[in-house]
């Protein structure tokens, strides 16, 4: 008996008998009381999916839509469970708030590759998950290359005078490189000055600049500037404007204003012997800068992540796997990376090919030798001389008869024998 049909017997009158559990009224009263409770419990379900702790099936995909997050496939062609895809609805939209930020992107991206959206669920070191979290990089504020030329020059105050303005906005300060190219004219005393922080470098007033030369002015990765000269190395010869150690300005978030002046030759300094003129110097000035673009941002993403990820696991000797989503393929992430971005933000996809080889150096001595082998053949002819000594033994026997001979009467010439 449920509570419905407790509730229907005690609208009834005594006299009907309903609450008699043999009766057929009874009976009917909690068959209906029993569809009654069905439909409460419906009803409650009904209440209690329009949160995703107690939504399931299709309620909760409805609630995943309202986001444009739908349940992904699994690796063996099923898709994500209730369980599985509230806990990353739950985790996915409180990162759309307000648009998507760094940590959504990077995981709508990284769940689109086939890893978790989350890297940090997996049962992996330190080491392991710190170059998993690598191989999706984001980067705020596209940079892009800016390159304008200059060559209006006029003279003022007897000197060369060029202004050159930037009006590209940009997110970030960055520092230029000028390249500055002399036609006609020999030129002294350069500045380079920034008007609105009246900030630049000049040159010593010694050297001099000859017709055709190109000066190179930048900034080293560490700060440092450098001026080139025709391929020489000529930093030394520059200072500040107010005197110390010389240094480009920055090109500014907004517009800026930058003024490059060069003299020609003067008496009682100039040699004449060294090429100088005293024409005005004519030139040209290129700018070139990173701009920071506001407004965007740039992800680069493995173009075949498998085969990268299985080199990243044989290092770490990881015999599980870290795919658990069936992966949408490298085609699919701008479509992504544009579903997630916020409002008014451009999102810039980049494919980057990580190569797995070993390219470690090595010192290696190789000895190479040269072996030679000369035959002559030539014939010659030879004589030899040499003595042969022949021995020839005589065997033969002979018997002889003789005469006993005497002493003073014997004669050796006869038949004659001492013995």
């Amino acid at each position: 008996m449920s509570i419905r049909t407790d509730h229907l017997i005690d609208v009834l009158p005594e006299a009907y008998g309903a609450a008699e559990r043999d009766s057929l009224v009874y009976r009917l009263l909690d068959a209906i009381g029993a569809e009654l409770t069905v439909a409460d419990d419906k009803l409650a379900q009904l209440l209690k999916s329009h949160w995703v702790d107690y939504a399931s099936g299709a309620a909760l995909d409805g609630l995943g839509a309202i986001y444009g997050v739908a349940r992904r496939p699994l690796p063996h062609g099923s898709v994500e469970s209730d369980d599985a895809f509230r806990r990353r609805l739950k985790s996915v939209v409180p990162l759309f708030t307000g648009g998507g930020t760094i940590r959504a992107v990077r995981g709508a991206v990284q769940s689109a590759l086939g890893l978790p959206f989350d890297l940090g669920t997996l049962n992996v070191s330190d080491a392991l998950r710190a170059d998993l979290e690598e191989l999706v990089q984001l980067e705020e504020f596209s940079p892009l290359p800016e390159r304008v030329v200059y060559d209006t020059v006029t003279a003022v105050g007897g000197a060369s005078e060029l202004i050159a303005e930037t009006r590209l906005r940009g997110a970030a300060e960055s520092v230029p490189r000028i390249e500055w190219r002399f036609g006609t004219g020999s030129a002294r005393d350069l500045t380079v000055e920034r008007l609105d922080l009246a900030q630049g470098v000049r040159c010593d007033p010694g050297m001099v600049i000859l017709p055709g030369s190109v000066l190179v002015l930048a900034t080293t990765v560490d700060g440092r500037f450098t001026a080139v000269l025709d391929g020489r190395d000529v930093s030394g010869s520059f200072t500040g404007l107010a005197g110390g150690a010389p240094a480009l300005p920055p090109i500014p978030l907004d517009a800026s204003e930058w003024r490059y002046r060069a003299r020609s030759a003067e008496y009682d300094v100039s040699t004449f012997d060294a090429g100088e003129t005293f024409d005005l110097p004519i030139f040209a000035v290129e700018m070139t800068w990173t701009r920071y673009t506001p407004m965007s941002f740039d992800v680069t993403v493995p173009w075949s992540l498998e085969t990268t990820v299985k080199a990243l696991l044989s290092r770490y000797t990881y015999t599980g796997d870290v795919f658990v989503f069936a992966g949408l393929g490298p085609e699919a992430i701008p479509q992504v990376v544009a579903d997630t971005r916020a409002a008014g933000v451009k999102g810039n996809v980049h494919f980057s090919v990580l190569g797995v080889e070993d390219h470690a150096m090595r010192d290696r001595l190789s000895l190479l030798g040269d072996h030679r082998a000369t035959e002559d053949a030539g014939a010659r002819d030879a004589f030899s001389v040499g003595s042969v000594n022949s021995a020839v033994e005589n065997q033969e026997s002979r018997d002889h008869f003789a005469f006993a001979a005497e002493l003073d009467i014997a004669t050796f010439d006869g038949p004659f024998g001492f013995v």
